[in-house]
């Protein structure tokens, strides 16, 4: 068989070969131009992938082998799982806390702080996980990820049923359940990139939407629920487990894009054509920029001789070659994965936070003129190989899962990053916005316990409505991703400062529809730093760089989460009430949009500074050059 098919590929090139010559007579007796002008072209891209040009190759074998996503098709099945996945969990973590904290406080009788705890590492569980289920997702695919989540989160939940207190929520509906809706969360977001490119922000607006309606269905049926399990919350514990289980339905729906046997075999055919021709004085890795090949060469070492399988291992080969396809294809390789918007601008995008309106409008501008709208955009980052200065592979190790997981993992969390004053201080910003976040959504209704008359369906309304506005309002970021001219960063500041002022304001209100108005600051101030973040990310640190910071900002958030609602809680404890709460966290969230203001200029500060320094390397390397060849000389 391997014969065959070396005869086969031998006879594709003289059939070929035969065919330009050709091409070139008919040119030269008809002056035919048509068939000659797509023969050179022809001929003249398998001049481009000589052995002397190993680069060129890499570019060629990444072309054939990256699965472009199809943005649409089975994609709209994903928007639908991720909807579902983004229902489920957000609309659990935002309106639980307000039916179980007061039953826990009674029912444990303890302070409305330890109380509070439980639920702030339910959400800080949800951030802290996001780098790990990352790298999961880059080892296990997303589908499983999201699956081993769903029964995580609902076996915690269960676990906490028998709680003798609530330490041991701490650990299962906390820790264990927390860590499962990280896992729902992440693969959903993940996906959705590997299916879009141009029609990516449609597709995230339509997903992430599950967050506001899960909000606002959640909100209204949980009340239901308390009552017809007559206010027992380990009875209420049993609905939530089945609410998440039910996210596993959803995530079957999760099938990963999977390289077709045409782009395999060709892959293949390439390798082996650059294998046959390659010059002898190369013969492990090159030391050109080309790890994809260099993995292909490594892992298909032995298995041909001068364009002849040995042993008949055609089959090896082509399951090598698929195994490196499929390590190309993994969600970590694309720089853009944890982008939300549409990437027919990530370009403008990635430099707008050095650039100011006008620069980026007229760089959009020229982007728009010299960009076709059907050029597919690839952003793969670099897998990293273990080689020597020579050019050698050295310590080549034997793959295995936890050496997966634990190069993700470093990948993600960038060191070089935590060195940066801007990226610092938006990381700091999202801690302090997450010590507000969840605070309304829980503790709201204790302030709608002033208002007499009240029924429980209307105190219930407030979120719901928070999750109706958040939904509009996340469209509307979807429409600001996809302008490059438009400032992420600025509506961002704004929105966050709105929406602390008005948390502030809350202790004020004598009337129900104060708390209405309330909800529309609130619910805008949510979605756009929810929405924005990534965009934001991209702006200021720009695309090498994005996965890194995105796996470090989801920690900083996961503190912001875990210590806001205790402070808040903390400090009724100590007051009586929660006016001082919602003065202090609504204060934290406009401070965290104040602080982001100057980032802009901070970046191009931090920039200009990097710049000068590298500058003044080159020169005092060119000083030392200069002094070697001198010393030479003499």
């Amino acid at each position: 068989m391997s014969v065959l098919l070396c005869i086969t590929i031998g006879l594709i090139h003289t059939i070929q070969r035969v065919t330009y010559a050709v091409a070139l007579i008919c040119q030269q007796l008809f002056g035919s131009e048509s068939p000659t002008k797509e023969m050179t072209d022809q001929h003249t891209e398998e001049k481009k992938a000589v052995p002397n040009d190993p680069e060129t190759v890499e570019k060629e074998l990444e072309e054939v082998g990256f699965i472009a996503p199809p943005d649409g098709g089975y994609g709209w099945a994903i928007v639908a799982s991720s909807f579902l996945l983004n229902m489920i969990v957000d609309g659990v973590i935002f309106t639980v806390g307000k039916i179980l904290q007061p039953a826990w406080v009674h029912g444990f009788n303890i302070s409305e702080a330890s109380a509070a705890m439980t639920m702030s590492i339910l959400s800080g569980f949800y951030f802290f996980v996001g780098p790990f289920a990352s790298a999961l997702c880059n080892v296990f695919g997303c589908r499983q990820v999201a699956l081993a989540g769903s029964i995580i989160a609902a076996v915690g939940f269960l676990l906490s049923i028998p709680a003798p207190n609530i330490y041991v929520l701490y650990l299962t509906f906390g820790l264990i359940a927390g860590a499962g809706f990280g896992m729902m969360y992440l693969p959903a977001i993940v996906i959705i990139s590997q299916y879009f490119a141009k029609k990516r922000s449609l597709a995230t607006g339509i997903a992430v939407c599950g967050s506001g309606i899960g909000t606002t269905v959640f909100a209204m049926l949980n009340d239901v629920v308390w009552d017809f399990v007559k206010k027992d919350w380990q009875q209420f514990l049993i609905y939530t487990s089945a609410v998440t289980i039910s996210g596993f339905a959803a995530a079957l729906l999760l099938r990963p894009l999977k390289a077709s046997q045409s782009q395999i075999e060709k892959v293949a055919e390439i390798v082996e054509n650059y294998e046959e021709h390659k010059v002898p004085e190369s013969p492990t890795l090159s030391k050109h920029n080309t790890p994809f090949l260099s993995s292909l060469e490594l892992h298909t070492a032995g298995k041909h001789t001068n364009g002849v399988h040995r042993n008949g291992s055609v089959k090896s080969i082509i399951d090598a070659v698929a195994k490196d396809v499929e390590e190309l294809n993994r969600p970590l390789a694309r720089m853009d994965i944890f982008y939300t918007g549409s990437t027919t601008n990530i370009a403008a995008r990635s430099r707008t936070g050095t650039m100011n309106r006008e620069e980026a409008a007229e760089h959009l501008k020229n982007l728009r003129d010299n960009l076709r709208e059907d050029t597919p955009q690839q952003y793969l980052s670099k897998q990293e190989l273990n080689i020597a200065d020579n050019g050698t592979i050295k310590n080549v190790e034997e793959k295995s899962v936890m050496r997966d997981i634990g190069q993700a993992l470093k990948n993600l969390l960038d060191r070089q990053l935590l060195g940066s004053p801007s990226f610092l201080l938006l990381a700091l910003s999202g801690t302090l916005t997450l010590c507000c976040f969840y605070v309304p959504f829980i503790y709201l209704g204790n302030h709608l316990d002033k208002i007499e008359g009240l029924t429980v369906a209307e105190k219930s309304f407030t979120v719901s409505l928070i999750g109706v506005l958040n939904i509009v309002a996340r469209i509307g970021c979807g429409y600001i991703a996809d302008r490059p001219d438009v400032s992420a960063l600025v509506v961002n500041n704004i929105a966050l400062i709105m929406a602390g002022l008005a948390t502030m304001t809350v202790p004020f209100y004598t009337a129900y529809w104060q708390f209405l108005v309330f909800c529309v600051p609130f619910s805008i101030g949510v979605a756009c730093f929810a929405a924005l973040r990534s965009v934001i990310v991209l702006e200021l640190i720009g695309l090498e760089k994005m996965s890194n910071a995105f796996g470090i900002l989801l920690t900083f958030m996961g503190v912001g989460a875990v210590i806001g609602s205790p402070m808040a809680a903390a400090m009724k404890d100590y007051t009586g009430n929660f006016d001082t709460s919602f003065y202090c966290m609504g204060a934290l969230m406009a401070i965290s949009g104040a602080m982001c203001i100057p980032l802009g200029t901070l970046r191009k500060w931090e920039m200009n500074r990097a710049s000068k320094t590298d500058a003044k390397t080159e020169v005092e390397l060119q000083k030392l050059t200069d002094a070697e060849k001198t010393d030479s000389s003499k």
